[in-house]
């Protein structure tokens, strides 16, 4: 039989052999010597080792500091709102009572003034001269301010516009809210016609104007003579009978009309008896009655009395 060939195996290259070897380790060994035995000391410690304690107990004291921190701002911030609340609480009421005075001394000086003025008229009414005295100086307070009137007139009534509800009371260009306020210059312009149609004395929710008197605004209130006023604002104003349509046929009305687009409302009534006061700004300072001219000589010698003349008063 014949013989089969000899097979003689093909020699692998060492650096083949070499690779190979390390492709088996890597696969099988994916972890060095040193991270492995790192890795068993660390599962042989229950608890993670100290280096896993110490980052447990820095983030525990990490989270409590941050507790701490937020408790320690909120008690500041509610401690601080609520003494702005009972800073405001405190203001408005110390506001107030010192409105309340106010008012209690300005009814003091009314009562006071009333009698003065009785006291003068009385004592004025002693004499002819004293009579003719009393009237001017009557007319002169009523022109001036300084002395109450009644009488016939009108009155005038504007309102602030209350907000619309659906967002058309904003103003487009600025994006504020525009809620039809009445301003200081809304009652100027009407106060100035109520004086070009023959008003003879007004007064604004019961503050008597006079030439000294201002209108002015301070933020969104209102002031005449730096007294405050609140909405609605009511002009009353004594004069001729025929004042009122005067009024409502000239500019007073063009402009009443102007605002009521805005949603402001007014209304003009005509009154048969009103009651302004006097002006707590302005008071009478002084009256001087000129002294009697002596006898002058006449051209046949007899000498001629003249009389005393008219008083005149001032006020400040």
């Amino acid at each position: 039989m014949p013989t089969p060939p000899t097979t003689t195996p093909t020699p692998v290259p060492e650096h083949r052999v070499d690779s190979m070897t390390l492709l088996r380790d890597l696969v099988e060994d994916s972890l060095d010597e040193g991270y492995a035995r790192a890795a068993a000391r660390r599962a042989a410690e229950p608890d993670g080792g100290p280096r896993a304690r110490g980052r447990g107990v820095l983030l525990v004291v990490g989270l409590v500091a941050v507790g701490l921190l937020l408790a320690t701002a909120y008690a500041q911030t509610r401690s601080r709102a609520g003494s702005a609340e009972q800073a405001h609480s405190s203001l408005i009421a110390t506001v107030q009572q010192k409105e309340h005075a106010n008012d209690r001394e300005q009814l003091r000086l009314d009562r006071l003034r009333t009698s003065v003025q009785r006291d003068q008229q009385q004592s004025l009414a002693l004499t002819s001269a004293g009579r003719d005295l009393a009237a001017r100086l009557g007319r002169l307070e009523s022109s001036t301010g300084t002395g109450a009137v009644e009488g016939p007139g009108m009155v005038v009534q504007i309102a602030d516009a209350g907000p619309s509800g659906d967002g058309s009371d904003v103003d487009p260009r600025t994006g504020e809210a525009d809620q039809g306020r009445v301003t200081d210059r809304d009652l100027q312009t009407l106060v100035n016609e109520v004086w070009a149609a023959g008003a003879e004395a007004v007064a604004v929710n019961g503050q008597r104007l006079t030439v000294l008197s201002a209108i002015r605004s301070a933020g969104d209130a209102v002031l005449v003579d730096f007294r405050p006023l609140n909405p609605p604002y009511t002009l009353r104003a004594v004069g001729p009978d025929t004042m009122r349509t005067t009024f409502a046929a000239g500019f007073g009305g063009s402009y009443l009309q102007v605002l009521q687009g805005y949603g402001i409302t007014s209304s003009v009534e005509d009154s048969d008896r009103l009651q302004l006061p006097a002006s707590a700004g302005v008071s009478l300072r002084y009256a001087e009655v000129p002294a009697p001219s002596r006898p002058r000589p006449d051209r046949t010698g007899a000498t001629g009395g003249s009389s005393a003349g008219a008083s005149s008063g001032s006020s400040r």
